[in-house]
């Protein structure tokens, strides 16, 4: 009973400090443990980069058995593919996250330049796209329920996002740079007078894979994300078997540790799975978070390009 208190009044002081602030700013991005597989959520750069119409959910379902059903989910959905003519790539993604008493959806339109160099290849991206918040007024417990500021129902309200990226990759290593919410998208509830304001998130992330053997593939990666007032570095070690099985762990500063393993079938269906355990006051609080993906690549048969013609000097 102690703890149920506690979290309870957790959320109601973020309750009032959502609403109740004229000027709010919101939190980080949702967090993804497998961001090596979804890279396409925190970088537009990654855009058509698989030479394939490259499809994705993921789901997340995070801080397990916090009192009152409050525990965050985040569900997304991603497709990108190589456009030839636009010499780049296009995608989508619709991103919603719910925590308790507001619920958010994003859906991006994403293209990225693509540059292929002699050893690795580069893209630069950008995306434009909605931003929707609601707040559920009925889910707050105010000390005083006739404050003007608070809402005893659903408001929403809706704003233009903005973001960009750059992915540098090869066969062995792989680069990413990102900012999204550029624009710092600001949310008006006029219902309440208060605005909220998304912060401009920045994302910087680097793997390397180190050949072990003939059937073994061991990748060290890290992932830097900020928000400028929160900084967090995830830091990830997997091993490949093959070219079908991967298992792995880690660690997130401040946060705790995590596991995971993926497998891709025959006919190309992959999946990947985490789990993690919370240190601290938070873990004796939940039973920690799970998150889970389903992807498949549909294979682009391309008509061959026509062999360019180059005339000798010697006729000009």
């Amino acid at each position: 009973m102690k703890i149920k208190i506690s979290f309870s009044s957790i959320c109601l002081m973020l309750s009032c400090w959502v609403i109740c602030a004229p000027d709010a700013s919101a939190q980080q991005e949702p967090k993804w443990n497998q961001y090596m597989f979804n890279d396409f959520f925190y970088n537009p750069g990654v855009t058509g980069s698989r030479n394939a119409i490259s499809t994705m959910v993921a789901s997340r379902y995070q801080w397990v058995n916090i009192p009152e059903n409050a525990s965050p989910r985040t569900t997304c959905f991603s497709i990108h593919a190589p456009v030839e003519f636009l010499r780049g790539g296009l995608g989508l993604l619709v991103v919603q996250d719910e925590e308790y008493f507001n619920k958010s959806t994003n859906v991006r339109l994403n293209y990225a330049l693509r540059i292929p160099l002699r050893t690795f290849s580069i893209g630069i991206g950008v995306y434009g796209g909605m931003l929707q918040t609601s707040l559920d007024g009925t889910k707050f417990r105010p000390e005083n329920p006739n404050d003007p500021l608070l809402v005893a129902s659903n408001v929403q309200a809706t704003t233009f996002d903005l973001g960009a990226g750059l992915q540098l990759y090869s066969k062995k290593w792989f680069l990413n740079l990102a900012a999204n919410h550029l624009n710092e998208p600001a949310l008006q509830f006029n219902t309440t007078g208060s605005t909220l304001t998304y912060a401009r998130n920045l994302f910087a992330s680097a793997g390397y894979q180190i050949p072990l053997g003939k059937y073994f593939r061991l990748t060290p990666s890290v992932l830097f994300k900020t928000n400028n007032s929160v900084q967090q570095l995830d830091y990830n070690l997997m091993l490949s078997i093959g070219t079908r099985l991967w298992l792995g762990g880690g660690y997130s500063q401040n946060d705790g540790v995590v596991g995971m393993f993926g497998y891709r079938m025959r006919n190309g269906v992959r999946f990947g799975y985490s789990f993690s355990q919370h240190l601290g006051d938070l873990g004796t609080l939940t039973n920690g978070s799970h998150e889970a993906f389903l992807g498949y690549d549909f294979t682009l048969k391309l008509p061959p390009k026509p062999q360019r013609r180059i005339l000798t000097p010697r006729y000009f």
